[in-house]
């Protein structure tokens, strides 16, 4: 008997269509009549196919993810694996989210998208869904995202190229499969979870994003007192400007003001360390936390999710420490 495996289908560059007079691509339920573009998807597993909404994926707000959570909270004894095909500008975003949200899966939550619409020649619309289906059939119980031959864990991904159809990578955690002729797993890299499945679906997306600069004027920047955390992009290891600028100030006043402060790197690969110069080490000295080897999608979205959850900033310090979906690399 063929796994029966729920697509959700919310929109995005896989499920367009081109308009013939504008040439402008629109969006399309196309999935409607899936089985007459791919057949052979039958063959995989016996699909449903669910559209909570159709958006330009730009349009992604934390309400669309609690739409997606509750589908498949409803549906969590119905199928043995989910599919979701989305828009990938924000796919990094929703599955670093979905990570969070669905903490100890016991089924396989596999995101896809693509560079050209299945209705168009030369799509790896094709290829990305038969294989994020098949892979959604398998014992990988955790949120992933499959594009181009890779599937890799969701809350380790970003979107690297605009253009290619290599256009994901995951810069500090190694592939969780890889398909061709064959399909490899890698079991050493999927995640072995230690307590029972529960879905979340609290947000609070009271944070607010400060990226330094050569010549960053602190005064440019003042988040309001309803901003609960501030996350601070630094250059390399963490370092931030300290002489005269006016920043250790800020942070210690938003600090004393009982919010959140995360410190990370514009560098994509590698592991935060700001310890390791004095003006990382005076920021962790005040109470900033750092992110360690996590994706700003992972940390953006892991900020929200934990400030959803708890209003103690003690606890959401140590949880954001914390490993709590395989986003972090924890010594």
């Amino acid at each position: 008997m063929s796994k029966k495996v729920l697509l959700i289908h919310t929109g995005g560059t896989i499920g367009m269509a081109r308009d013939d007079d504008s040439g402008i691509l629109r969006t399309d339920k196309l999935y409607e009549s899936l089985t007459s573009f791919i057949p052979e998807l039958s063959e995989i597993a016996d699909i449903d196919i669910e559209i909570p909404y159709i958006i330009d994926s730009s349009e992604l707000t934390t309400g669309h993810l609690r739409k997606i959570i509750r589908i498949i909270k409803k549906n969590v004894d119905k199928y043995s694996g989910f599919v979701i095909s989305h828009g990938t500008d924000t796919l990094a975003y929703t599955a670093s989210a979905l990570s969070y949200m669905l903490m100890n899966p016991t089924f396989p939550v596999i995101l896809t998208g693509a560079q050209k619409p299945l209705s168009e020649i030369r799509s790896d619309a094709r290829s990305n869904l038969i294989n994020a289906i098949e892979l959604s059939t398998m014992n990988i119980k955790e949120v992933a995202i499959l594009f181009d031959d890779k599937l890799m864990r969701g809350n380790r991904t970003i979107k690297s190229h605009i253009n290619h159809f290599d256009a994901f990578s995951s810069p500090n955690y190694p592939l969780l499969a890889k398909t061709g002729i064959d399909i490899e797993v890698y079991r050493k890299n999927i995640l072995r979870h230690d307590g029972l499945f529960h879905i979340f679906d609290e947000f609070d997306n009271s944070v607010a994003v400060m990226k330094i600069f050569p010549g960053f004027s602190h005064s440019c920047f003042e988040p309001g007192e309803n901003i609960r955390a501030v996350i601070i992009i630094g250059y390399g290891a963490g370092t931030i400007p300290i002489d005269n600028s006016g920043i250790p100030e800020k942070i210690e006043k938003w600090i004393s003001e009982g919010k959140l402060v995360v410190l990370m790197s514009e560098t994509k690969a590698g592991k935060l360390d700001p310890g390791i110069y004095e003006s990382g080490k005076k920021l962790l000295d005040l109470g900033a936390v750092h992110s360690g080897d996590m994706t700003f999608e992972a940390a953006i979205t892991k900020v929200m999710f934990l400030l959803g959850q708890y209003k103690n900033i003690s606890i959401i310090k140590k949880n954001f420490r914390k490993s709590l979906a395989g986003e972090i690399t924890v010594n």
